[in-house]
């Protein structure tokens, strides 16, 4: 498919993540940033594709700005705070399915101050973006350029401490540093610290975990009838939504994230509702345009603040990091900015 690429996780970077832009500007990728073609997201309900303004109740609409007078976010969930806010009408029918796309998970009982982080914007940068070979571009960047080697193909199977350091043991090999950084889901990071930090994983444990079953298609696009979309959000659908790839426009293909509830559909099922909601016969997915991966996330609840702090307390001193997107929020700024705070938390320990 002459390179064409498809996003399984993060879409999409935004000009108001200042950690990230500053790590690509120092290896030379603020240049190459690519501005995301602007199309629009919508709504798929009963089978329909439907524009977002068209489910609205625009009387109810109209009454937000005096409904988030002395309206705290801190102590509330996301149905409560936005449910509050543009009336349960509106959050049913609109806002409920859209914030459970955006995190891939039922946002209802998120903490609403971890939903989305106000931040500084930089007029420098588009205000969405990614790189002519997808966010892993990234990654891939800093893997070449930053002079630390990556070995791939290992499962990590035991911590413990030794001495003053750490010491990892994979099915492979034993590796030893004075300090470590666990940068995995939560779920493995309160496995594998279970036996040498107990105090830190017993808090990691309190934090739940949800998944998403992730599916991407590439088609042709003489093929396809769908307009072009950014996106579409599924209400009472089997997917939390359907990410494009008519973001970054492409002669020949056109790609489709499908991103599934967890333990609803089975692999057949998934690929059936795919050929759907895109309006194709299914013969046309076949094994070489499709690609598959299982996603977790945390599902992170009100008070995570607090534990955030106590587990910061608890790592103090003791030269482990941990980092990811379970502490501040899940967007890929939180996890910069957490990976930074805790690299500067190691250097003035001495690492």
């Amino acid at each position: 498919m002459d390179g064409f690429w498809l996003e399984l996780g993060a879409h999409s970077g935004f000009n108001s993540y200042g950690n990230l832009l500053a790590i690509l500007e120092r290896v030379g990728l603020l240049s190459r940033l690519q501005r995301r073609v602007r199309v629009g997201f919508r709504l798929l309900v009963g089978g329909a594709v439907k524009s977002i303004p068209s489910q609205l109740y625009f009387p109810a609409l109209a009454l937000a700005p005096v409904r988030m007078l002395g309206l705290i976010k801190t102590g509330r969930t996301v149905a409560e705070y936005y449910g509050h806010i543009v009336g349960r009408r509106n959050y049913a029918a609109v806002f409920e399915p859209a914030f459970d796309a955006v995190i891939c998970q039922p946002a209802g009982e998120f903490p609403a101050d971890s939903l989305f982080q106000p931040r500084p914007r930089r007029k420098d940068v588009p205000r969405g973006f990614t790189l002519p070979g997808g966010l892993q571009t990234i990654a891939d960047t800093l893997a070449g350029q930053m002079g630390f080697s990556v070995e791939l193909g290992q499962s990590a199977r035991e911590i413990r401490r030794d001495g003053k350091g750490w010491v990892v043991r994979t099915d492979r090999s034993e590796y030893g540093a004075r300090a470590l950084c666990l940068a995995t889901p939560v779920a493995t990071a309160t496995q594998l610290l279970h036996a040498p930090f107990p105090e830190v994983a017993g808090r990691l444990a309190e934090i739940e975990t949800a998944q998403v079953e992730s599916v991407g298609v590439a088609l042709p696009a003489a093929r396809l009838s769908l307009p072009p979309v950014a996106g579409l959000i599924g209400r009472g659908e089997p997917f939390y939504s359907m990410v494009s790839r008519d973001t970054v426009s492409d002669a020949h293909w056109r790609g489709f994230t499908f991103h599934f509830r967890p333990g609803v559909l089975g692999e057949e099922q998934k690929l059936e509702r795919i050929a759907q909601v895109l309006g194709i016969d299914q013969a046309l997915l076949e094994s070489g345009n499709i690609v598959s991966k299982l996603n977790q996330l945390p599902a992170l609840r009100v008070g995570h603040g607090e534990r955030a702090k106590e587990l910061n307390q608890a790592l103090a001193g003791h030269r482990l990091a941990l980092v990811g997107n379970y502490f501040n929020g899940v967007a890929i700024e939180d996890c910069v900015t957490r990976s930074r705070t805790e690299f500067e938390r190691l250097r003035g320990e001495g690492l």
